[in-house]
Parts: structure tokens; C-alpha cells; sequence
């Protein structure tokens, strides 16, 4: 039988996050999200807080100095730093995904080399980046085809003991303020994207890395977006983290975490909404009674609040799925792509929604719910577009 009641040790890394968010999180995002230049705007005082308290070490063995969480640990730190600001939630979901793919998949002394130090950070600025998404797509890396032109354009080429990188990188979550980066590269142009790919990783005072143009963009504003330059950058070959030619295969794990990484972040932004327009419809009176009191309101958020837990218990359930695949049949294998494509097109909805709620007031900066709406417009976007990620759930159907 599944149980997705809470341990004690749950309920306290959700309490704790949640004080985070109402307490350090939301009195400094409005003015961050409203910073016009995005140069200036990454929070991190608040980041470096929140990492202090191992928020960016959730899914790192004890072994190494980590939580030692799994990725129902992970969903609901993500969930709540979501209600506080989907932008730092990202930064949070990116270092914990990141992190924990070194756990599975490197080698012993890969994982002594880059999992102790975030663990052992003082400063609170041990922050991952993943360079995958390239100019010709974020989709395009996915790409199952055999021809060796497509996918991944990034190139890393072996000379003796070191791999030479070439190539770009766009949109790509803390560049420029991240202190351990990885790359997907291509290391055979003969063989197809699935076969021809690995993923190196590496510090970000490495020579051959340059940081372009710093993005400026509709939401998410917490968050320090980038170009990614790479020009003869030298790695070792124990920097690769798989075997040769498995990257492609890293990336699917990789996306085991982000799957519901990114799911329960639009379960959080989504709670945020629609706590927002629940107060105001209990307090704004409109013909002699609340709002709520109008059928047409309370059936807007009956609705609302349906969605919402149904969204939460999808992704639960892949989580379940994930940490129990001989008892899950294919849900453990297509349910990290549902478990990100509906509650992020969920989110749009009930943010949008939320603000209709409000009416005037909910377009008006005054309030949040515009940057809710802002927020989750990318959310179906990035970390698989949600079009690509259904062709891929319909491949196993």
C-alpha cells in the first residue's frame, strides 16, 4: 500500500522551508523581481542562507557530508522554496539534480572530489551549473534520430589525457555566479546524439570558459541566466563523468530528478496563487457579501484546489515509481515526464486564474500575482519542452 504520510524528519525539513520562504525568501523577491537590470539582481545573501541550512545538499550521501534525502526529501524542499519564489527554487533543484547524478553515476573519487566540497562550504556559494541546452534548442539534445549531425553541436575532442571542449551554450541557470559546472559534449561525430555524448564536469575558473550575455527575462528574475562560451577549454579525462559515449543515457537519470524536481516547484507557485486569491476572495466584499460567497468565485477555486492535489499526488505517486520501478511497471520509466508536464501546464492555469480572482488588483504590480503569472509561463518550457516530453510518454504507451 503507499503511504505518502510524512516522517518526522519530513515534516521538519517542510516546516523549515516553508519558515524560510514566508521569513527570507518573500520580503526580498519583490524588489529583486523588479530589478531592471539582471546583472545586479542574483539574491545572494538569501541563497547563501539557504544553502547554511543544506538546502543545496539534500540529495548528497552522508558519506560525503550531505542530508542523505531521497527525492520525495527533495519535492518537498522544492515545493516550498516554490512558494516563496520559483526562481530560487530553480537554483536549488539544478544544484540538488546535479549533485545527485555524480552520486549515482561517478566514480569514488569523482564523488570525494565534487560532492565534499559543497558539503563542506562555509560560504554558502558552492553552487552547480549544467551546461546541456545549445542554440540550436534544448530539445535538440534529446534527439533519438541516427543521424550523427543532429543533437548535441558542442564538441570534445581527446588529445592524449585531456578532452578539448568547443562550443556554446544558452539559458543556461547560474552561469556566472556557479562555482562547479557541467557540460554535455559530443566526443564521436561519427556516432548518432544517443551513442556519441558524455558529460564532463569541472570548475568554473577553468581556462577556454567565458561567460556571454546575461539574460533578461520575463520571469524567474531571482535567478542569473547565461551564454556559455567554450574555446579549446582543456578537461582531464577523469573529468567525464560516464562511460564513453553514455551521456545521452546520464541525461535520461539526470532527468529522473528533474522531473519531479521541477513538478513540485509548479505545485508551490501554484499554492502560492491560489492562497493569495483564497484570502482575497474571503476579504473583498462585492455586492454585500465576499467574493467567495458568489458561486461563480467558489467554484473557480473548488477547482483550483482539485487540481492542485491532484497535480501533488501525480507527483508523489512517480516518485513512488521511481524508488520502486520492479513494482511500477513503465510509470517508473515515462512518469518523471508526466510528473513535470502536468502540474507546469497546472500552474499556468491557477496563476492565471488567481489573478483573474483579484481583477484589476491582481494585474497591478501592488500585488503578487502578476510575477506568480510571469513565473510560470516557462515552466512547460524549460527542462524538456512539454511538447517533446508527451511524444516521449507516447513512445511507451
Amino acid at each position: 500500500m503507499l503511504d505518502f504520510s510524512l516522517t518526522e524528519e519530513q515534516q521538519f525539513l517542510k516546516e523549515t522551508a516553508r519558515k524560510f520562504a514566508e521569513k527570507e525568501i518573500k520580503p526580498v523577491v519583490k524588489d529583486v523581481d523588479q530589478n531592471p537590470d539582471p546583472t545586479t539582481s542574483f539574491p545572494w545573501e538569501v541563497i547563501k542562507k539557504a544553502m547554511k541550512l543544506e538546502f543545496g545538499k539534500v540529495l548528497i550521501p552522508k558519506k560525503y557530508g550531505g542530508y542523505g534525502g531521497n527525492l520525495f526529501d527533495y519535492a518537498i524542499l522544492l515545493e516550498e522554496l516554490a512558494y516563496g519564489d520559483a526562481g530560487i527554487a530553480m537554483i536549488f533543484m539544478i544544484n540538488n539534480s546535479l549533485a545527485r547524478i555524480i552520486a549515482v553515476v561517478g566514480n569514488e573519487e569523482q564523488k570525494e572530489k565534487w560532492l565534499r566540497p559543497i558539503c563542506e562550504d562555509k560560504k554558502g556559494d558552492n553552487i552547480i551549473a549544467g551546461a546541456v541546452t545549445e542554440p540550436s534548442g534544448g530539445s535538440e539534445v534529446f534527439c533519438l534520430l541516427p543521424d550523427p549531425k543532429l543533437g548535441v553541436r558542442t564538441t570534445a575532442r581527446l588529445e592524449g589525457n585531456e578532452y578539448v571542449i568547443n562550443g556554446q551554450k544558452n539559458f543556461i541557470t547560474s552561469a556566472g555566479v556557479a562555482k562547479l559546472y557541467c557540460v554535455m559534449a559530443r566526443t564521436d561525430s561519427s556516432k548518432s546524439n544517443v551513442e556519441g555524448c558524455n558529460i564532463f564536469y569541472f570548475p568554473a575558473d577553468t581556462p577556454g570558459m567565458t561567460i556571454g550575455k546575461i539574460e533578461d527575462k520575463m520571469g524567474h528574475r531571482t535567478t542569473q541566466v547565461a551564454e556559455i562560451f567554450f574555446d579549446n577549454m582543456h578537461l582531464p579525462k577523469e573529468n567525464m563523468l560516464e562511460k564513453l559515449g553514455e551521456g545521452l543515457n546520464t541525461t535520461v537519470e539526470i532527468y529522473k530528478a528533474n522531473g519531479v524536481g521541477v513538478g513540485a516547484m509548479a505545485i508551490g507557485l501554484a499554492q502560492a496563487a491560489y492562497d493569495e486569491a483564497l484570502k482575497y476572495a474571503k476579504e473583498r466584499v462585492s455586492w454585500g457579501k465576499p467574493l467567495i460567497k458568489h458561486q461563480a468565485i467558489a467554484t473557480k477555486l473548488a477547482e483550483m484546489r482539485m487540481e492542485i492535489e491532484a497535480a501533488r499526488a501525480l507527483v508523489y505517486r512517480v516518485i513512488w515509481a521511481i524508488e520502486h520501478p520492479e513494482a511500477s511497471g513503465d510509470l517508473s520509466k515515462i512518469g518523471p515526464s508526466m510528473a513535470k508536464v502536468y502540474p507546469t501546464n497546472m500552474v499556468r492555469q491557477i496563476t492565471v486564474e488567481a489573478m483573474q480572482i483579484l481583477g484589476g488588483f491582481g494585474y497591478m504590480k501592488d500585488f503578487p500575482l502578476e510575477k506568480y503569472v510571469r513565473d510560470s509561463m516557462v515552466m512547460p518550457v524549460y527542462d524538456g519542452a512539454n511538447e517533446l516530453l508527451k511524444i516521449f510518454i507516447s513512445y511507451d504507451l
